[in-house]
């Protein structure tokens, strides 16, 4: 039992830098797309959000060590992000958007 948990400690360890490089690279690239990008070029938009998406994805999962809590988060942020652009993101959708992903946890945390 020990062994096995040891060995699955192991295996998380193992993909640490090369993640924690593509998770500096996503932020650079968001950073940069910020920065040097016209937002009214045509696709600057998409790509803020799916690069928003994948640098939240990949930071949350590594930070909480779970994929399924790292989308789950990815999805609330960039939601949220996304509302916000909209002008429709404000506390009360906030609230609402979390109060989902807290259900989530919940749910997914009985199943198991």
């Amino acid at each position: 039992m020990r062994k096995e948990a040891r060995q699955k400690e192991v295996k998380l360890r193992k993909n640490f830098f090369p993640t924690l490089l593509f998770i500096v690279l996503l932020w650079t690239a968001l950073g940069g797309l910020i920065y040097f990008i016209d937002p009214f070029s045509f696709g600057a938009i998409p790509t803020l959000f799916v690069l928003m998406f994948l640098a939240f994805l990949f930071t949350f999962s590594f930070l909480f060590a779970s994929r399924r809590r790292g989308i789950t988060l990815a999805i609330a942020t960039t939601s949220f992000f996304i509302l916000r652009y909209f002008g429709v993101g404000n506390i009360l959708n906030l609230l609402l958007i979390l109060g989902v992903v807290v259900a989530l946890e919940l749910y997914f945390y009985k199943k198991t």
